[in-house]
């Protein structure tokens, strides 16, 4: 009960401060009701006033609701103060250069715009606000494009409806690492006051910006010569903000593009969807049907944001089959490294550690070296800035559908990526093709993510717990094979590799933003055509029932 009483006190004194009447309300709601014994109510308090959301990936993300554990108007003020503090602590004339802000469709992202913005001027900076409904790789952009102390984007990418999020980019450009991150969630929670004199909005000019950004994605492809083959592509932006940009770089390259049209107006509520996420099964099936009904090979989409992208190819059998991040990172990567201007500096492409060995076998047989970091593109970019004064960036890329296809964007860009999968097409060569050409030559490198979800309160503390007691006693053997090795990626990030003696390897870590704990396997075989394929599914599927009976049943 005293629990109850604290977190009853805690709602009250959070919805004195709310400026939002709709989540004041609903924090007055749940604190009357702590004590009815009401399942709902009494997970709604712990959820949202039993804690702060925490920096994970670069910034805040949760769902929609009243209190510091989160995503709402108070919230979103409040981090705002502590960054204010914080880069004007850490940047000199950051005031001065300012901060970049753009937001997606979602609910409730204009609303924690103009709450940032209002601190931010408060605080004396010049805020940078982005045209509305932006991409988050156009804010990245911007935010180096303009010289910025840093950049926020609101947005929760392809999660669910109830999510959003707040996303931070540092000076550089790229999302934040420690200790900055660290700092920022240490000024959030002293609220050290920033007030100042200067602060003052800039609206940026949509044409000019749009025209900067196009200009710069299209600037790092122009060692790749075009082809003479007209591209057709079917495209949807999955009731996001991609769609406007997308549509410019691809036309503007000489693509013609087919857009389904009742995902192409931003929509926060993701109607013809139930997840808004590439990745899942039955994102793309209007784009495929699109495809199909004009004759077209290949269908994209971009997640909501626009910073991821998938693709989807028709094989013989005039069925689609969506490529795997892996395999579109592999056929993406290979076209840069091939391509690459000759400099005298060595050459090195990236990947994340739960990302398909292929990238690395291809860079070796090119002449250049894969660099392998945590996962999330705040390590990648953060390392090729590490490299940059030695090194030559060519390409990095995750195995969730994020690709940086140049140095424009320093995040995954999903429009960016699409333009190189266009400049492919237009060679004449269906990607299918390229990809088996690839297999033959460096393996067949099959992989798979799957994911244990337990959506019941306190899911992610219980994925903490079973990686930590896998963590004190690691297997011996998986379905029948002995572990080989075991590599722990404490403290950098919570994440287990397994290698079998065959070679297979499982990798186990959980999602920093969702219950889910992930799996991802992956397996390596001779390539000899679609036999291949099959024995390498058989194979995985024999892992995945493995992993998933004996390690996290």
């Amino acid at each position: 009960m005293d629990d109850l009483v604290t977190l009853s006190a805690r709602a009250r004194a959070w919805a004195a401060e709310d400026p939002d009447p709709v989540t004041r309300a609903e924090a007055l709601r749940l604190a009357d009701g702590a004590t009815s014994n009401d399942a709902a109510i009494l997970a709604a308090l712990h959820e949202g006033f039993d804690g702060w959301l925490e920096f994970g990936t670069a910034g805040l993300r949760g769902t929609l609701g009243p209190g510091p554990g989160r995503m709402n108007r108070l919230l979103v003020r409040k981090a705002t103060a502590g960054l204010a503090s914080y880069v004007a602590r850490m940047i000199p004339e950051a005031r001065t250069r300012g901060v970049v802000i753009g937001h997606d469709a979602r609910n409730g992202s204009e609303a924690f715009t103009d709450e940032a913005t209002a601190v931010l001027v408060a605080a004396g900076f010049r805020v940078h606000r982005c045209p509305p409904l932006s991409p988050t790789p156009l804010v990245a952009f911007l935010t180096r494009h303009l010289d910025a102390a840093a950049g926020i984007v609101v947005t929760a990418s392809h999660n669910p409806p109830a999510y959003n999020g707040y996303k931070v980019y540092w000076a550089n450009g790229a999302q934040i690492i420690p200790p900055h991150d660290r700092g920022i969630a240490a000024a959030i929670r002293a609220q050290e006051p920033a007030i100042a004199e200067g602060g003052a909005v800039v609206w940026l000019d949509a044409d000019v910006v749009h025209t900067a950004y196009l200009a710069a994605i299209a600037g790092q492809l122009a060692h790749l010569p075009k082809g003479s083959t007209p591209v057709r592509v079917a495209y949807t932006p999955l009731h996001g903000v991609g769609a406007h940009l997308c549509e410019a770089a691809l036309t503007h390259d000489g693509a013609a593009v087919l857009t389904v049209p009742e995902q192409r107006a931003p929509d926060g509520a993701f109607p013809t969807v139930t997840f808004p996420n590439p990745e899942e099964i039955g994102a793309m099936d209007r784009v495929e049907a699109l495809a199909g009904e004009h004759g077209l090979d290949v269908a994209l989409a971009n997640d909501p944001d626009a910073d991821r992208l998938a693709v989807s190819v028709r094989r013989d059998d005039g069925r689609f089959r969506r490529l795997s991040g892996d395999e579109l990172g592999a056929l993406l990567g290979e076209a840069l490294l091939a391509q690459r201007p000759a400099t005298a500096r060595p050459a090195y492409v990236a990947k994340t550690i739960v990302s398909s060995d292929l990238l690395a076998r291809i860079a070796e047989s090119h002449g250049a070296t894969c660099q392998e970091t945590l996962t999330g593109f705040k390590w990648l970019w953060n390392r090729a800035l590490e490299l940059d004064a030695t090194h030559d960036f060519v390409f990095a890329y995750e195995e969730a559908l994020g690709y940086a296809v140049g140095p424009a964007v320093r995040d995954k860009d999903g429009i960016g990526a699409a333009l190189l999968v266009a400049r492919l097409l237009s060679h004449g060569i269906p990607l299918w093709t390229r990809l088996e050409a690839l297999w033959r030559r460096h393996g067949y490198v099959a992989s798979r993510q799957k994911s244990l979800v337990d959506a019941a309160p306190g899911g992610i503390a219980r994925h903490a717990a079973r990686m930590a007691a896998l963590r004190a006693s690691p297997p011996l053997a998986i379905g029948g094979r002995a572990v080989a090795r075991v590599r722990d990626w404490l403290p950098g990030t919570d994440c287990l590799t397994l290698t079998l003696d065959d070679g297979a390897r499982v990798i186990l870590r959980p999602s920093g933003t969702e219950p889910k704990l992930k799996a991802y396997l992956q397996t390596v075989l001779p390539y000899a055509g679609a036999q291949t394929v099959a024995d390498a599914d058989v194979a995985l599927d024999a892992l995945q029932t493995a992993v998933f009976t004996e390690l996290l049943g």
